[in-house]
């Protein structure tokens, strides 16, 4: 089983769509945001919506069962959905990738799209609890990836991800139909960039941000410090 664990605005969902178009994986899009957002035991009360099944227990028994009979699955998710409930023993299970962006622009990104996100929506810091967690539980630096790095030089990054997490390399995923994806229902909202891209590239436009908001300011520091060891063992 693939982990893939990000942060926000990281091109998370691209990497996912790269991962459907293998079609060697079963895909499994967030499945801990059900828990995070929606379930009883929620950690956020975001949204009103509850689904009473939905509990971190429910989630972990899915996501492993998919994979019980052999089947290979690759699962995206945000950290920070699942650092509060996920079990070392679901952990120690899985082969680990993490998806890492600069926080000013990270963050910036998700400012504009969510301007009251939390702490911990940011996300940094439950992906550094998670990467150490990994750490501690295999004795093994996972993969890192640069999202930077990977919409720069797709083929170059993706080949070595996959030298590293040990599958072949099928350069031909790297291009897509546009299209918005039936694993994407929930979060619809947030992969309209996903649905209309056919590959890795960075957002049109993208210009140095050089006066952040007040908001993205104030975790700039706090972010930096959580992603600085991640940072050093990205995918060069």
């Amino acid at each position: 089983m693939l982990a893939l664990w990000a942060t926000p605005r990281t091109v998370s969902t691209a990497f996912e769509r790269m991962m459907i178009e293998r079609d060697d994986h079963l895909v499994l899009d967030e499945p801990w945001s059900r828990a995070y957002y929606f379930g009883p035991d929620r950690v956020s009360d975001r949204y009103g919506l509850t689904f009473p099944e939905s509990t971190y227990a429910a989630v972990e028994a899915g996501v492993v069962a998919a994979g019980a009979d052999g089947t290979p699955v690759f699962v995206k998710d945000m950290a920070y959905h699942a650092a509060p409930g996920i079990t070392d023993d679901a952990l120690a299970a899985m082969n680990h990738t993490f998806l890492i962006r600069d926080p000013l622009a990270a963050l910036s990104s998700l400012h504009r799209r969510w301007p009251d996100f939390t702490d911990d929506e940011a996300g940094y810091e439950g992906q550094r609890a998670l990467f150490d967690r990994v750490i501690a539980l295999t004795g093994e630096v996972p993969a890192v990836v640069d999202s930077d790095a990977l919409v720069a030089d797709p083929e170059r990054v993706v080949a070595a991800w996959c030298e590293r997490v040990g599958i072949d390399h099928r350069p031909e995923s790297l291009h897509w139909a546009a299209g918005m994806r039936p694993e994407w229902q929930l979060w619809r909202d947030w992969y309209e960039n996903a649905a209309a891209s056919t590959g890795f590239a960075a957002p049109a436009g993208r210009a140095r941000i050089v006066d952040p908001p007040e908001r993205v300011g104030s975790l700039l520091d706090a972010c930096e410090h959580a992603v600085a060891p991640l940072r050093h063992h990205a995918i060069t």
